[in-house]
């Protein structure tokens, strides 16, 4: 065996130790390496293949679990002398299912980082492999995944076409959706679906700053033409409409992406008007932090000059941003959970009837950067003693 011709094909979007478990079962499953034949030890394994210690054991080990290969204590790793599935024929590797991840250019890569590194885990359990696709808007559509041999289903991640979704289900591939269609498909869905309740959160947040008595309010939605954006103004006008205020009370911003770069360059814009807001709500809490930094350079204090609140809350390497930001939880985990029950439902049971689940967030997660405002004229003010103005800690 000579592992200087040892090459991840590392074109595919996978974890490296992924990548190192998929070449190792092909050459066992091929006969590159024989029925007993032992493996260098790890620290060889490392140099020989340009990898980390940890790296080589991930992949070891999956393959260990899969009973490719055996490993005794103080004697090294082996291949396994009987191959799993050697008795019904059946030497195929895991099957795989693509995570096709749909126009998310211009939106924040953290939270679906969690998806799709969740997505790898949970599959892994149940003796999957995930394989990655990403598909920006003004490129074709994957439709070769569905030809491909090995795709025995599909998750797709963001704001997805529904030309694909459909021919997935006449191709009778299992396909779950995680995030929903593109916004100017709005015909009646008949997809397994997972989603937010971006809605209602954002009418949630929208009066929290109005039991504040705010009623000079900037809207921060991105990016521009997503279904996402549009469920969030939808909310916001829900909550003008159930106060009884008038359009003027909210300004709408719109920048490309929901990214830290683009908060800071709306606000600039946000707090550069001759009447600038009293509040701002955020898409999501990476705007939120830019708007903050923006409103800083200018001199202005966050839960002192005004009052802002985000979508998310993002915590990064576990560890809280500053100021503490107002905003509302999402829930990546719960969403994963529920998007590979439903396609390992669809694998296991064809012919399930389809349905949507939405993950609701309905609680504020308070931080620092609330004021109440107290000063506006305008009808539709709050009083001092109103029921409505809630106790921010």
């Amino acid at each position: 065996m000579k592992w200087n011709k040892f090459h991840l094909d590392t074109a595919k979007n996978l974890p490296l130790y992924q990548l190192l478990a998929d070449q190792l079962r092909q050459w066992i499953l091929t006969g590159v390496l024989a029925p007993g034949e032992k493996l260098p030890g790890s620290r060889e394994l490392q140099k020989l293949l340009h990898l980390s210690a940890v790296t080589i054991e991930n992949g070891l080990n999956i393959l260990t679990k899969e009973q490719f290969l055996l490993r005794r204590p103080r004697c090294g790793t082996f291949v396994a002398e009987t191959l799993p599935g050697m008795a019904t024929g059946m030497l195929e590797p895991p099957g795989c299912i693509y995570a096709v991840l749909s126009n998310l250019k211009g939106l924040v890569g953290f939270y679906w980082w969690i998806i799709v590194s969740g997505l790898e885990q949970q599959l892994r359990k149940a003796g999957y492999r995930l394989c990655i696709h990403q598909h920006e808007a003004d490129s074709p559509l994957p439709e070769e995944l569905l030809h491909y041999k090995d795709c025995i289903g599909l998750l797709l991640c963001g704001y997805n076409s529904r030309r694909l979704a459909e021919k997935a289900k006449a191709a009778n591939i299992p396909v779950v959706l995680i995030g929903g269609l593109d916004e100017e498909d709005s015909g009646d869905v008949d997809f397994d679906m997972v989603m937010h309740n971006d809605r209602e959160r954002a009418m949630i947040s929208m009066a929290h700053l109005l039991d504040l008595g705010h009623r000079r309010i900037a809207v921060v939605t991105a990016p521009p033409h997503s279904q996402f954006a549009a469920r969030q103004k939808q909310g916001v006008m829900d909550a003008v409409a159930t106060y009884g205020l008038t359009d003027e009370t909210i300004t709408f911003f719109q920048p490309e992406g929901l990214e830290y770069e683009d908060g800071v360059a709306v606000g600039y814009e946000i707090f550069c008007r001759r009447n600038r807001p009293t509040a701002v709500y955020a898409g999501n809490d990476f705007l939120a932090y830019g708007i903050i930094a923006a409103a800083e350079k200018l001199g202005l204090s966050t839960g002192k000059d005004f009052s802002i609140i985000g979508c998310g809350r993002i915590n990064v390497c576990g560890i809280p941003l500053k100021p503490v930001l107002t905003t509302t939880v999402s829930k990546p985990e719960e969403s994963v959970r529920i998007a590979v029950e439903k396609l390992l439902r669809q694998i296991q049971e064809p012919g399930r009837p389809n349905s949507t689940t939405v993950v609701r967030v309905d609680a504020i997660c308070y931080g620092e950067t609330t004021r109440i405002y107290r000063q506006e004229s305008a009808s539709g003010a709050i009083l001092v003693d109103s029921d409505r103005l809630i106790a921010v800690p």
